[in-house]
């Protein structure tokens, strides 16, 4: 599953490379190696021997460099390769749907430790190589894009339960855009607060932030 980094299994891969899983053995690796090497220096045959594949395999599996970029940040986002929006996810519809704010802000922490635990290092490296590479700007720019749609969602049913927000719904969506995954990244993995305890952060100062 995309989302952890570990050790490869090259026998597990031989084995369900016979079951036809190249294209989960191709993310995976791509996901490794993106998250800890970086876009960038990661090559195809990079991603090959991480996934123990021949490098044919890597393109006809999944494709060139940016379309296994577009599909590693997709399924880190997700959780999974299904062909599930994550606005039609049920941890995301449990937050839109849920009618007390308090608690519909909690749930929006919840998700958010979870997302960005899985794709905050890939987002990371992502960032870097969007400065200088083309490909990486476009799913930069696409991921920042849905980013936005899909907290702006968040924000109006927000704003549908509640008459005491403190600020306009654009102000609160560029707040919470701000923050996700990038204060994650610096308090989980760079100042090495367990992750409960930055759920319990920002869920405290969401609401204390937003609600009167």
């Amino acid at each position: 599953m995309i989302g952890a980094v570990g050790p490869v299994k090259r026998r597990a891969y031989r084995s369900r490379i016979r079951r036809g899983d190249a294209p989960a053995l191709v993310c995976e690796a791509a996901f490794r190696l993106f998250s800890t090497k970086g876009y960038l220096a990661t090559s195809i045959e990079d991603i090959a021997a991480e996934a123990g594949v021949a490098r044919p395999t890597v393109f006809s599996a999944v494709g060139p460099k940016p379309v296994i970029l577009r599909a590693v940040v997709d399924q880190a986002l997700a959780g999974d390769d299904a062909p599930v929006p994550i606005a039609e996810r049920p941890w995301w519809r449990e937050a839109i749907d849920e009618p007390d704010p308090l608690r519909s802000i909690q749930l929006y922490a919840r998700n958010m430790c979870r997302i960005s635990g899985r794709v905050g290092l890939v987002l990371r490296a992502l960032e870097t190589a969007a400065s200088i590479d083309a490909d990486a700007a476009d799913v930069w720019a696409r991921f920042q894009h849905q980013r936005r749609v899909g907290l702006n969602e968040f924000v109006v049913t927000l704003a549908h339960k509640t008459s005491a927000l403190r600020y306009d719904e654009n102000t609160i969506t560029d707040t919470m855009w701000m923050l996700a995954p990038d204060a994650y990244l610096r308090l989980v993995h760079d100042a090495g607060w367990p992750v409960e305890q930055f759920q319990a952060w920002l869920a405290d100062l969401l609401q204390r932030m937003f609600l009167e």
